[in-house]
């Protein structure tokens, strides 16, 4: 089966946090960007896949249709890895970082998507054997710096099913907040490399106190992962790092260093399916546990849980909290018994509705 055609499709989608007025890279905050990958192949079957987008979805679908869709057109599928080490090979060049990587990514998924059609399999199948169908999931909730709008927001988590809640404050009024709202249910905290090392440390006897499963990038730079290993040794709470590094080698680099206790690869980021595959494997030789970053709506999210399938370890599925006006799979916006089901149709698993979102295509 050949690859017919690649385009870009993004969408921008209005959704509401339920906070106050945020600013987003200069401008209210107020939808989020998809750029979504439809390959056609010569026999007819339509792969989707989803690449990292946001503010920079411009940069990914160019690098998309200029950089990588002239290396693929009228490519074999059957032998993705391999197609993914020729992509990585000749665009090392642009980074294997950011960008680049984006790019890749999401075209990678659609190829993942399209091969599963044709064999009528889903695609954990095609990579190895299935150690579990479903997964704990977890609120991973929006930045609102508001305590009252916190605890809100944690009981309307619990009611939604959900069993587990990830807050993404710095102020430790509202990391309270959050650890009073979700009552004796996991608790984790991602700061976005809001600290330094000083400023972590200075936050021990808090953060050990609020019993957090993790803490999640404490620290700028993310891939400072000497500075990490020293505060996994230090600080007495599980360190989550991973959604902002790119390829096994730079997971390989963390787990060297014994950086973390958590590793957090995102599937719209790292060079799609087959590279977190192989993350996957590379953490669980080292007894590392996988918490993938999912924090999307559309392909990435079924792909994460594709690969979700084959963790020997117990892991968190994440579903960024908001309401967006319109759902890619209705079925996961709630938690059922605060767990994920993984579903069963070739490829993906699912497909949307292409219908009716297209009315949010820029």
């Amino acid at each position: 089966m050949k690859i017919k055609s690649i385009k870009v499709i993004t969408l921008s989608m209005p959704f509401n946090h339920g906070g106050k007025k945020v600013i987003f890279h200069g401008k209210e905050w107020k939808s989020l960007e998809f750029n979504l990958i439809k390959i056609e192949t010569n026999k007819g079957i339509t792969g989707w896949g989803e690449a990292f987008g946001y503010t920079s979805w411009k940069s990914v679908k160019v690098a998309i249709e200029e950089m990588v869709a002239p290396l693929l057109i009228d490519k074999d599928i059957e032998n993705i890895p391999n197609l993914l080490l020729v992509l990585q090979k000749s665009l090392h060049l642009f980074g294997r970082y950011g960008v680049t990587m984006f790019a890749i990514s999401g075209v990678e998924i659609a190829l993942w998507d399209a091969l599963g059609k044709e064999k009528n399999k889903p695609i954990h199948e095609l990579l190895g054997k299935k150690n579990k169908e479903e997964f704990k999931a977890y609120s991973s909730l929006f930045r609102y710096g508001d305590p009252k709008i916190i605890e809100e927001k944690c009981k309307q988590s619990l009611d939604d099913g959900y069993q587990a809640i990830k807050l993404h404050e710095v102020e430790e009024k509202c990391i309270e907040a959050g650890g009073k709202g979700s009552g004796n249910i996991p608790l984790m905290l991602d700061v976005n490399c809001a600290w330094n090392y000083e400023e972590t440390i200075a936050k021990k006897d808090f953060l050990q106190n609020m019993k957090l499963k993790w803490l999640e990038e404490p620290i700028y730079p993310p891939e400072d992962y000497q500075t990490l290993a020293k505060l996994s040794e230090e600080l007495g709470v599980p360190i989550a790092c991973g959604e902002n590094a790119c390829t096994e080698f730079e997971f390989k680099a963390m787990i060297n260093q014994k950086a973390i206790s958590y590793a957090q690869p995102s599937v719209i980021k790292v060079g799609g399916i087959y590279e977190m595959y192989k993350i996957i494997q590379n953490c669980e030789m080292s007894n590392i546990q996988v918490m993938p970053h999912s924090a999307y709506f559309g392909p990435g999210f079924l792909a994460t849980l594709q690969l979700a399938a084959l963790m020997t370890e117990d892991t968190y599925i994440e579903r960024f909290y908001l309401d967006i006006e319109k759902e890619f799979y209705p079925g996961f916006k709630k938690a059922l018994n605060g767990m994920y089901k993984l579903p069963t149709g070739p490829g993906l698993g699912i497909d949307f509705d292409y219908k009716t979102l297209s009315k949010y295509e820029i």
